[in-house]
């Protein structure tokens, strides 16, 4: 079975499209979402309506998604992520906001486990080094455990001797999950940070235990005049162009 695991949506309803259409193409329809479906884009509601709307979807509460709902206070988003929480809490619609206050903050199956930010702090921490997997290695069971939050395409895994290690995913590069516990980040579909604008995702192959990310080309400039047109900050939409 391959899921196509994505993350960090972002109300970016163009790139989620072309991601999706990446998905059709290459027959997946089984799908793993990392959470933060709005936050920071101009459409929440049809990023909510599209994800929510998959088949055989396995989905967790991102923070910015737990902000819009209530769960998480504004206080600790900056200014620019909070006006972006702001508008989407107006634009999303009843059914919506449901769906998004009754995602799970972690979710283990018998081939995965499944978070926005850690599995010890689901929606807050940012994995990013070695220390940290380590640290977290209590706090899950079921390998590999795909992660969000940090809009970078990354793995992390337990090399022999239970020697940690951590690099950057690149564009087509298989990394086999078989040999032991590893953890896999697909990226931001709405809004990267590894300086390339492309949409990122990836595909999990469950039967060879393996992971790929992907780079799916959108129309960034699309996104940004709805951007303009909501009066969402500038600054929000410019970094779409450059990736960072």
């Amino acid at each position: 079975m391959k899921y196509g695991v994505f993350s960090d949506v972002h109300g970016n309803y163009e790139a989620l499209k072309a991601v999706l259409e990446f998905y059709r193409k290459n027959g997946v329809a089984d799908f793993v979402c990392c959470g933060d479906i709005v936050g920071y884009g101009p459409q929440p509601l049809e990023c909510v309506e599209a994800v929510s709307g998959l088949g055989n979807l396995h989905i967790v509460m991102g923070n910015h998604d737990g902000a819009a709902v209530g769960r998480i206070e504004l206080k600790w988003f900056n200014a620019n992520a909070a006006r972006a929480i702001e508008f989407a809490r107006a634009r999303l619609t009843g059914k919506a906001l449901d769906f998004l206050s009754n995602l799970p903050e972690k979710i283990e199956t018998a081939t995965f486990t499944l978070v926005h930010g850690s599995p010890r702090k689901p929606l807050t921490e940012y994995m990013l080094s070695e220390r940290q997997f380590a640290d977290n290695a209590d706090a899950w069971a079921v390998s590999p455990c795909f992660i969000g939050h940090s809009h970078m395409p990354m793995y992390f895994s337990l090399q022999p001797g239970g020697i940690p290690e951590t690099d950057f995913l690149k564009p087509m590069m298989r990394i086999s999950s078989a040999a032991g516990r590893m953890m896999f980040n697909p990226g931001s579909v709405g809004q990267p940070r590894d300086g390339d604008p492309r949409a990122a995702c990836g595909i999990f192959d469950a039967e060879k235990k393996a992971f790929e990310v992907y780079r799916v080309v959108y129309d960034v400039e699309a996104t940004q005049r709805l951007m303009g047109e909501v009066k969402l900050p500038e600054l929000l939409a410019e970094r779409l162009s450059s990736g960072y």
